[in-house]
Protein backbone atom coordinates (compact mmCIF):
# COMPACT_ATOMS: atom_id res chain seq x y z
CA UNK A 1 0.00 0.00 0.00
CA UNK A 2 1.64 3.30 -0.82
CA UNK A 3 2.36 5.81 1.62
CA UNK A 4 2.03 9.72 0.30
CA UNK A 5 5.03 12.35 1.32
CA UNK A 6 1.74 14.80 0.34
CA UNK A 7 -1.60 13.69 -0.73
CA UNK A 8 -4.99 15.25 -2.14
CA UNK A 9 -7.83 16.03 -0.70
CA UNK A 10 -11.22 13.67 -1.15
CA UNK A 11 -12.17 13.43 -4.58
CA UNK A 12 -15.95 13.30 -5.14
CA UNK A 13 -15.49 11.46 -8.88
CA UNK A 14 -12.65 10.03 -10.10
CA UNK A 15 -11.50 6.55 -12.30
CA UNK A 16 -9.31 6.37 -15.16
CA UNK A 17 -6.72 4.31 -16.89
CA UNK A 18 -4.52 5.20 -20.38
CA UNK A 19 -2.34 7.16 -22.09
CA UNK A 20 -2.75 10.09 -23.97
CA UNK A 21 -2.29 10.93 -27.42
CA UNK A 22 -3.59 13.33 -30.23
CA UNK A 23 -5.56 11.90 -32.56
CA UNK A 24 -7.97 12.88 -35.21
CA UNK A 25 -10.27 11.73 -37.59
CA UNK A 26 -12.47 13.09 -40.72
CA UNK A 27 -14.59 11.94 -43.59
CA UNK A 28 -13.63 12.72 -47.32
CA UNK A 29 -16.24 13.74 -49.48
CA UNK A 30 -15.57 11.40 -51.87
CA UNK A 31 -14.28 8.20 -52.43
CA UNK A 32 -10.98 7.73 -53.10
CA UNK A 33 -7.57 9.83 -51.96
CA UNK A 34 -5.19 9.71 -54.60
CA UNK A 35 -3.96 12.94 -55.81
CA UNK A 36 -6.60 14.82 -53.74
CA UNK A 37 -5.37 18.69 -52.80
CA UNK A 38 -4.98 18.77 -49.08
CA UNK A 39 -8.69 19.89 -47.80
CA UNK A 40 -9.11 21.74 -44.45
CA UNK A 41 -10.67 18.87 -43.02
CA UNK A 42 -7.42 16.64 -43.72
CA UNK A 43 -4.69 19.50 -42.53
CA UNK A 44 -6.75 19.19 -39.71
CA UNK A 45 -5.74 15.47 -39.17
CA UNK A 46 -2.23 16.12 -40.13
CA UNK A 47 -1.83 19.02 -37.46
CA UNK A 48 -2.70 15.93 -34.88
CA UNK A 49 -5.79 18.30 -34.24
CA UNK A 50 -7.42 15.59 -31.92
CA UNK A 51 -7.37 12.73 -29.10
CA UNK A 52 -6.69 9.27 -28.70
CA UNK A 53 -5.35 7.04 -26.01
CA UNK A 54 -2.42 5.26 -25.29
CA UNK A 55 -1.38 1.34 -26.56
CA UNK A 56 -2.72 -1.17 -29.30
CA UNK A 57 -1.95 -4.40 -30.37
CA UNK A 58 -3.41 -7.89 -31.84
CA UNK A 59 -2.05 -11.01 -33.34
CA UNK A 60 -2.81 -11.67 -36.81
CA UNK A 61 -2.56 -15.34 -37.19
CA UNK A 62 -5.40 -15.10 -34.57
CA UNK A 63 -7.27 -12.84 -36.22
CA UNK A 64 -7.33 -15.77 -39.46
CA UNK A 65 -5.49 -13.54 -41.37
CA UNK A 66 -4.05 -15.19 -44.20
CA UNK A 67 0.21 -13.91 -45.12
CA UNK A 68 -0.98 -12.63 -48.35
CA UNK A 69 -3.43 -10.22 -47.18
CA UNK A 70 -0.94 -8.61 -44.61
CA UNK A 71 0.33 -6.28 -46.38
CA UNK A 72 -0.45 -2.45 -47.83
CA UNK A 73 -3.21 -1.91 -50.03
CA UNK A 74 -2.36 -0.18 -53.29
CA UNK A 75 -4.92 3.19 -54.82
CA UNK A 76 -5.35 1.21 -57.46
CA UNK A 77 -6.85 -1.66 -55.34
CA UNK A 78 -9.49 0.64 -53.94
CA UNK A 79 -12.74 0.11 -54.72
CA UNK A 80 -15.64 2.61 -54.74
CA UNK A 81 -18.49 2.01 -52.21
CA UNK A 82 -21.76 2.32 -53.59
CA UNK A 83 -24.47 3.86 -51.44
CA UNK A 84 -27.04 1.79 -50.13
CA UNK A 85 -24.71 -1.25 -50.81
CA UNK A 86 -24.50 -4.37 -48.95
CA UNK A 87 -23.43 -4.91 -44.92
CA UNK A 88 -19.55 -4.54 -45.38
CA UNK A 89 -17.30 -8.12 -45.31
CA UNK A 90 -14.80 -9.08 -43.28
CA UNK A 91 -11.53 -8.93 -45.28
CA UNK A 92 -9.12 -7.75 -43.20
CA UNK A 93 -5.66 -6.39 -44.78
CA UNK A 94 -2.85 -5.33 -42.64
CA UNK A 95 0.70 -3.96 -42.11
CA UNK A 96 2.93 -5.47 -39.54
CA UNK A 97 2.01 -9.35 -39.76
CA UNK A 98 5.18 -10.81 -38.40
CA UNK A 99 5.05 -9.46 -34.68
CA UNK A 100 3.70 -11.60 -32.55
CA UNK A 101 1.82 -10.04 -29.24
CA UNK A 102 2.43 -11.48 -25.67
CA UNK A 103 -0.47 -13.48 -24.16
CA UNK A 104 -3.37 -12.20 -23.07
CA UNK A 105 -4.40 -13.56 -19.66
CA UNK A 106 -7.52 -11.18 -19.04
CA UNK A 107 -10.95 -12.08 -19.91
CA UNK A 108 -11.30 -8.41 -21.15
CA UNK A 109 -8.49 -8.60 -23.10
CA UNK A 110 -9.07 -11.87 -25.06
CA UNK A 111 -12.29 -10.43 -25.80
CA UNK A 112 -11.73 -6.76 -27.28
CA UNK A 113 -7.29 -7.02 -28.02
CA UNK A 114 -7.93 -10.77 -29.67
CA UNK A 115 -11.32 -10.44 -31.26
CA UNK A 116 -11.45 -9.96 -35.22
CA UNK A 117 -14.57 -7.22 -35.57
CA UNK A 118 -15.22 -5.22 -32.56
CA UNK A 119 -18.25 -3.24 -31.81
CA UNK A 120 -18.10 -0.02 -29.36
CA UNK A 121 -17.92 -0.47 -25.83
CA UNK A 122 -20.44 -0.30 -23.58
CA UNK A 123 -20.64 1.42 -19.89
CA UNK A 124 -21.50 -1.06 -18.12
CA UNK A 125 -24.85 -0.92 -15.40
CA UNK A 126 -23.34 1.05 -12.28
CA UNK A 127 -19.99 1.73 -13.97
CA UNK A 128 -17.89 4.17 -12.59
CA UNK A 129 -16.84 7.74 -14.29
CA UNK A 130 -13.51 7.42 -14.25
CA UNK A 131 -10.92 4.33 -15.61
CA UNK A 132 -8.85 2.98 -12.76
CA UNK A 133 -5.71 1.53 -13.18
CA UNK A 134 -4.07 -1.41 -11.09
CA UNK A 135 -1.49 0.24 -8.06
CA UNK A 136 1.75 -0.91 -9.35
CA UNK A 137 1.07 1.47 -12.18
CA UNK A 138 1.29 4.72 -9.66
CA UNK A 139 4.03 6.87 -10.17
CA UNK A 140 5.88 8.85 -13.06
CA UNK A 141 7.00 6.36 -16.05
CA UNK A 142 9.23 6.98 -19.17
CA UNK A 143 7.15 5.34 -22.04
CA UNK A 144 8.71 3.80 -25.45
CA UNK A 145 5.71 3.18 -27.93
CA UNK A 146 6.51 1.13 -30.96
CA UNK A 147 4.17 0.98 -33.71
CA UNK A 148 3.49 -2.86 -34.52
CA UNK A 149 0.31 -3.17 -36.92
CA UNK A 150 -2.35 -1.81 -38.07
CA UNK A 151 -5.04 -3.84 -39.55
CA UNK A 152 -8.01 -3.06 -41.15
CA UNK A 153 -10.77 -5.66 -40.93
CA UNK A 154 -12.79 -4.65 -44.00
CA UNK A 155 -10.28 -3.54 -46.09
CA UNK A 156 -8.82 0.26 -46.81
CA UNK A 157 -11.96 1.50 -48.79
CA UNK A 158 -13.84 2.04 -45.37
CA UNK A 159 -11.42 3.96 -43.64
CA UNK A 160 -12.46 7.82 -42.50
CA UNK A 161 -9.28 9.49 -43.45
CA UNK A 162 -6.42 8.97 -45.80
CA UNK A 163 -4.11 9.56 -42.67
CA UNK A 164 -5.44 6.13 -41.45
CA UNK A 165 -3.58 4.74 -44.26
CA UNK A 166 -0.20 6.78 -44.51
CA UNK A 167 0.33 6.40 -40.66
CA UNK A 168 -1.62 6.23 -37.21
CA UNK A 169 -4.47 7.80 -35.20
CA UNK A 170 -1.25 9.54 -33.31
CA UNK A 171 1.05 11.00 -35.74
CA UNK A 172 0.07 11.03 -39.87
CA UNK A 173 3.63 10.03 -40.44
CA UNK A 174 4.28 6.80 -37.47
CA UNK A 175 5.28 3.62 -39.62
CA UNK A 176 4.83 0.22 -38.45
CA UNK A 177 8.13 -0.37 -36.32
CA UNK A 178 8.95 3.74 -35.50
CA UNK A 179 9.41 4.26 -31.89
CA UNK A 180 8.45 7.38 -29.39
CA UNK A 181 9.46 8.40 -26.23
CA UNK A 182 7.66 10.07 -23.59
CA UNK A 183 6.46 10.34 -20.07
CA UNK A 184 3.46 9.46 -18.22
CA UNK A 185 2.01 10.29 -15.05
CA UNK A 186 -0.57 7.83 -12.88
CA UNK A 187 -1.35 9.53 -9.08
CA UNK A 188 -4.37 8.15 -6.46
CA UNK A 189 -7.34 9.57 -5.40
CA UNK A 190 -10.40 9.04 -3.41
CA UNK A 191 -12.22 7.62 -5.54
CA UNK A 192 -16.07 8.27 -5.97
CA UNK A 193 -17.51 4.94 -5.82
CA UNK A 194 -20.71 3.44 -4.30
CA UNK A 195 -18.10 2.01 -2.01
CA UNK A 196 -16.37 4.93 -0.65
CA UNK A 197 -19.79 6.58 -0.30
CA UNK A 198 -21.21 4.35 1.79
CA UNK A 199 -17.60 4.30 4.06
CA UNK A 200 -18.46 8.44 3.85
CA UNK A 201 -21.90 8.66 4.32
CA UNK A 202 -22.66 5.85 6.84
CA UNK A 203 -19.39 6.41 8.96
CA UNK A 204 -18.29 2.99 7.78
CA UNK A 205 -14.88 3.64 7.49
CA UNK A 206 -11.87 5.33 5.92
CA UNK A 207 -12.39 5.76 1.72
CA UNK A 208 -10.21 3.37 -0.73
CA UNK A 209 -7.79 5.20 -3.05
CA UNK A 210 -7.40 4.15 -6.64
CA UNK A 211 -4.68 5.04 -9.62
CA UNK A 212 -5.79 7.43 -12.16
CA UNK A 213 -3.95 8.73 -15.25
CA UNK A 214 -3.11 12.39 -15.38
CA UNK A 215 -5.10 12.97 -18.61
CA UNK A 216 -4.03 16.76 -18.75
CA UNK A 217 -0.10 16.10 -18.05
CA UNK A 218 0.02 13.18 -20.55
CA UNK A 219 -2.30 15.07 -23.31
CA UNK A 220 0.44 18.03 -23.25
CA UNK A 221 3.23 15.17 -23.27
CA UNK A 222 2.66 12.54 -26.03
CA UNK A 223 1.38 15.90 -28.82
CA UNK A 224 5.31 17.22 -27.85
CA UNK A 225 6.62 13.52 -28.03
CA UNK A 226 4.94 12.86 -31.53
CA UNK A 227 6.06 16.42 -32.73
CA UNK A 228 2.44 17.86 -33.50
CA UNK A 229 2.81 20.97 -36.18
CA UNK A 230 0.05 22.36 -33.40
CA UNK A 231 0.64 20.68 -29.98
CA UNK A 232 -2.24 21.34 -27.45
CA UNK A 233 -1.19 24.55 -25.39
CA UNK A 234 -3.81 24.41 -22.53
CA UNK A 235 -5.86 20.95 -21.36
CA UNK A 236 -8.79 21.48 -19.17
CA UNK A 237 -10.00 18.44 -17.58
CA UNK A 238 -12.20 18.39 -13.34
CA UNK A 239 -11.44 14.83 -12.52
CA UNK A 240 -13.32 15.67 -9.35
CA UNK A 241 -16.19 16.68 -10.65
CA UNK A 242 -16.37 16.00 -14.35
CA UNK A 243 -14.06 13.23 -14.90
CA UNK A 244 -15.66 12.12 -18.26
CA UNK A 245 -14.78 15.44 -20.28
CA UNK A 246 -11.63 16.62 -21.28
CA UNK A 247 -11.22 20.38 -23.04
CA UNK A 248 -7.95 20.71 -25.21
CA UNK A 249 -6.91 23.97 -27.05
CA UNK A 250 -4.33 24.32 -30.26
CA UNK A 251 -3.03 26.90 -31.69
CA UNK A 252 -3.19 28.10 -35.37
CA UNK A 253 -2.14 25.68 -38.04
CA UNK A 254 -1.22 25.78 -41.49
CA UNK A 255 -2.82 27.24 -44.67
CA UNK A 256 -5.50 25.11 -46.18
CA UNK A 257 -5.99 24.28 -50.00
CA UNK A 258 -8.27 27.69 -49.91
CA UNK A 259 -4.92 29.64 -48.14
CA UNK A 260 -6.85 30.51 -45.37
CA UNK A 261 -5.19 29.93 -42.00
CA UNK A 262 -7.14 27.02 -39.91
CA UNK A 263 -6.97 29.32 -37.12
CA UNK A 264 -6.79 28.31 -33.20
CA UNK A 265 -9.12 25.24 -32.41
CA UNK A 266 -10.65 23.54 -29.87
CA UNK A 267 -11.38 19.58 -28.67
CA UNK A 268 -13.68 18.10 -26.92
CA UNK A 269 -13.09 14.45 -25.67
CA UNK A 270 -15.98 12.81 -23.95
CA UNK A 271 -15.03 9.88 -22.59
CA UNK A 272 -18.38 7.81 -23.06
CA UNK A 273 -17.47 3.88 -21.70
CA UNK A 274 -15.11 2.48 -19.85
CA UNK A 275 -14.09 -1.16 -18.13
CA UNK A 276 -11.05 -2.78 -16.15
CA UNK A 277 -9.90 -6.01 -14.99
CA UNK A 278 -7.38 -7.17 -12.80
CA UNK A 279 -6.69 -11.06 -13.01
CA UNK A 280 -6.18 -11.32 -9.75
CA UNK A 281 -2.27 -12.22 -10.01
CA UNK A 282 -1.12 -8.32 -9.21
CA UNK A 283 0.75 -9.17 -12.29
CA UNK A 284 -1.84 -8.41 -15.13
CA UNK A 285 -4.31 -5.32 -15.65
CA UNK A 286 -6.78 -4.91 -18.43
CA UNK A 287 -8.21 -1.13 -19.46
CA UNK A 288 -10.20 -0.12 -22.31
CA UNK A 289 -12.41 2.88 -23.00
CA UNK A 290 -14.17 4.79 -25.54
CA UNK A 291 -13.95 8.52 -26.44
CA UNK A 292 -15.64 10.59 -28.97
CA UNK A 293 -13.72 13.76 -29.53
CA UNK A 294 -15.03 16.69 -31.62
CA UNK A 295 -12.72 19.48 -32.67
CA UNK A 296 -14.24 22.84 -33.21
CA UNK A 297 -12.69 24.80 -36.30
CA UNK A 298 -14.08 27.50 -38.07
CA UNK A 299 -16.86 26.86 -39.68
CA UNK A 300 -16.44 23.27 -39.33
CA UNK A 301 -16.75 20.35 -37.07
CA UNK A 302 -14.84 17.12 -36.90
CA UNK A 303 -16.05 14.05 -34.73
CA UNK A 304 -14.04 10.97 -34.35
CA UNK A 305 -15.16 7.90 -32.42
CA UNK A 306 -12.23 5.75 -30.76
CA UNK A 307 -11.77 3.02 -28.15
CA UNK A 308 -8.16 2.13 -26.06
CA UNK A 309 -7.69 -1.48 -24.90
CA UNK A 310 -4.67 -2.07 -23.13
CA UNK A 311 -3.54 -5.10 -20.83
CA UNK A 312 -0.59 -4.01 -18.78
CA UNK A 313 2.06 -6.58 -17.42
CA UNK A 314 4.31 -6.02 -14.52
CA UNK A 315 7.40 -7.27 -14.93
CA UNK A 316 9.30 -5.88 -11.83
CA UNK A 317 8.33 -3.59 -9.51
CA UNK A 318 9.87 -0.44 -11.51
CA UNK A 319 9.33 -1.93 -15.64
CA UNK A 320 5.67 -2.86 -17.14
CA UNK A 321 5.31 -3.87 -20.89
CA UNK A 322 2.20 -3.64 -22.24
CA UNK A 323 0.00 -4.59 -25.61
CA UNK A 324 -2.08 -1.90 -26.50
CA UNK A 325 -4.71 -1.48 -29.37
CA UNK A 326 -6.08 1.89 -30.38
CA UNK A 327 -9.84 0.98 -32.27
CA UNK A 328 -11.12 3.70 -34.90
CA UNK A 329 -14.60 3.66 -35.45
CA UNK A 330 -16.68 5.64 -37.52
CA UNK A 331 -19.37 8.19 -36.93
CA UNK A 332 -23.22 7.57 -37.93
CA UNK A 333 -23.22 11.16 -39.75
CA UNK A 334 -26.14 11.65 -42.28
CA UNK A 335 -26.14 12.16 -45.37
CA UNK A 336 -22.73 11.47 -45.88
CA UNK A 337 -20.22 8.80 -47.12
CA UNK A 338 -18.86 7.78 -43.36
CA UNK A 339 -22.58 7.53 -42.24
CA UNK A 340 -23.32 4.96 -45.54
CA UNK A 341 -20.14 3.40 -44.47
CA UNK A 342 -21.05 3.33 -40.96
CA UNK A 343 -23.85 1.56 -42.00
CA UNK A 344 -22.46 -1.15 -44.03
CA UNK A 345 -19.80 -2.41 -41.11
CA UNK A 346 -22.73 -2.35 -38.27
CA UNK A 347 -20.84 1.10 -36.26
CA UNK A 348 -17.84 -1.72 -36.21
CA UNK A 349 -14.07 -0.43 -35.75
CA UNK A 350 -12.34 -0.08 -39.20
CA UNK A 351 -9.08 0.09 -37.95
CA UNK A 352 -6.89 -1.35 -35.14
CA UNK A 353 -3.58 0.01 -34.43
CA UNK A 354 -1.24 -2.38 -31.85
CA UNK A 355 1.34 -1.14 -29.98
CA UNK A 356 4.21 -2.95 -27.31
CA UNK A 357 5.03 -0.54 -24.45
CA UNK A 358 7.58 -0.19 -22.22
CA UNK A 359 6.80 1.58 -19.28
CA UNK A 360 10.17 2.10 -16.91
CA UNK A 361 9.51 4.15 -13.31
CA UNK A 362 11.00 7.52 -12.56
CA UNK A 363 12.80 7.79 -9.09
CA UNK A 364 13.75 10.37 -6.29
CA UNK A 365 16.66 9.82 -4.44
CA UNK A 366 15.83 11.40 -1.03
CA UNK A 367 18.69 11.31 1.96
CA UNK A 368 17.09 10.28 5.88
CA UNK A 369 18.31 11.76 8.88
CA UNK A 370 20.68 9.02 9.55
CA UNK A 371 22.31 10.35 6.16
CA UNK A 372 21.56 7.02 4.04
CA UNK A 373 19.80 7.71 1.05
CA UNK A 374 16.87 6.05 -0.69
CA UNK A 375 14.78 6.33 -3.86
CA UNK A 376 11.33 6.83 -4.05
CA UNK A 377 8.63 6.70 -6.45
CA UNK A 378 6.68 10.27 -6.96
CA UNK A 379 4.40 12.28 -8.59
CA UNK A 380 3.33 15.35 -9.08
CA UNK A 381 -0.87 15.24 -8.96
CA UNK A 382 -2.83 18.25 -11.33
CA UNK A 383 -3.60 20.16 -8.27
CA UNK A 384 0.52 20.19 -7.27
CA UNK A 385 0.41 18.24 -5.05
CA UNK A 386 3.72 15.39 -4.50
CA UNK A 387 2.95 11.93 -3.92
CA UNK A 388 5.37 9.47 -2.91
CA UNK A 389 5.33 5.46 -2.70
Amino acid sequence: MALFHLMARFSPAITTVAVWILLLSSAPSVNGWSNRPASRRDLLIQTGAGVSAFGISSFFPSLGIPPAQAAPVSEASRQVIIPGGGPATYQPKGIGSSWKPPVVLTQLGQSRLLAKELTPLQQPFLGGQELYYSPFLFGAWNVTATLRRKIYPYGPDYLPSASLLEGSPRYREEQVGDSTNYEVHYFSTLANTVENQARVNLGLGVPGTKIIQDRAYNAKSLSVAYKQLTPVQEVEWNYRDEPGKVLLDFGSGLLAEDMRPLGPRRTEVFLTARVSEDAGDEIHYCTAERSRSVTLVTRDAVVADTETISEFTKVANDHVTAWSRIAVYLTPNPNSREGLLWQQTGGKAVAFFDYELDLRRIKEEFQLKDGTKMERACVLTPKDVVQCS
